[in-house]
């Protein structure tokens, strides 16, 4: 199969950005970007060729310059009239939607607001309000500047919907992933010991970021866990011991951001 498929741009303004790429199947793919790592720019797509797959899936392509973590004014509802768009227009019969860090937050929160079969989210934030997560001080830049917090925090897991979820398991992370419910077996939520905020670095690095990504969209998460544990200790998160269950409370100089800070 051909794997160059065009990129057809569907909204550009000042703030964010939405693209498509039309597919030959039944699957729309949703991914939606994080930070990036040029805070004056508008961040690059994420998963491209992930999401696309050569043209077999249907993928909308999201990217924000404010960095709003879903809480811009008009975003969510720009994404889910896009998705509803295509999801008629092409006869979708599943949805997934795909991000990393705060985009892995915007997956989470999106399937509240339209139809999502399948969420994929590395090393999402619980939360960006500071009375939810009061511990973490990266973001700052960004958190500052939030019109409003339409989206506390992650919310509860919705029927019908199949989750897969990583994390590492370093103290800056643990101050988000100890906060997301235990959850029906439905929601996957796997810890990678001795990992990092920079889970996706770290799969690209020993290259099986593609193939973790195209056995979770196809929901074969025991295939996730098996090619996990070929590289990582990884447990689930209810498997965990009971004295990591609970948010830790940390000093006010864990996590501080600094120049390099990114998502």
């Amino acid at each position: 199969m051909d794997q160059r498929v065009e990129i057809q741009t569907l909204i550009a303004t000042e703030d964010h950005e939405l693209a498509y790429m039309r597919g030959t199947g039944n699957r729309l793919v949703v991914s939606l970007g994080g930070v990036g790592t040029k805070p004056e720019e508008m961040p690059p797509f994420e998963f491209v060729g992930t999401a696309s797959q050569g043209g077999a899936n249907h993928a909308i392509l999201v990217t924000e310059r404010a960095r709003t973590w879903m809480n811009s004014p008009d975003l969510p509802e720009a994404i889910v009239k896009e998705i509803e768009t295509v999801v008629a227009r092409e006869a979708i019969d599943e949805v997934v939607a795909l991000g990393n860090s705060m985009g892995g937050f915007m997956a989470l929160v999106l399937q509240t607001l339209t139809r999502v079969d399948t969420v994929v989210a590395l090393s999402p934030q619980f939360s960006m309000h500071p009375k939810v997560v009061p511990e973490e001080t990266r973001w700052q830049k960004w958190r500052r500047r939030f019109p409003t917090y339409r989206f506390r925090q992650v919310p509860a897991p919705q029927d019908g919907t199949l989750y897969l979820v990583l994390h590492g398991d370093t103290p800056e992370e643990r101050i988000h992933w100890a906060r997301f419910p235990l959850a029906p077996q439905t929601f996957n939520h796997f810890i990678l010991r001795g990992q990092s905020h920079d889970l996706v670095g770290k799969l690209k690095k020993i290259d099986i970021m593609g193939p973790l990504l195209q056995r979770a969209m196809d929901a074969k998460t025991r295939q996730v866990r098996r090619l996990l544990e070929g590289h990582f200790t990884v447990l689930r998160r209810e498997d965990l011991p009971k004295a990591e269950q609970k948010a830790p409370i940390y000093p006010a100089t864990l996590g501080q951001e600094t120049a390099d800070d990114k998502v």
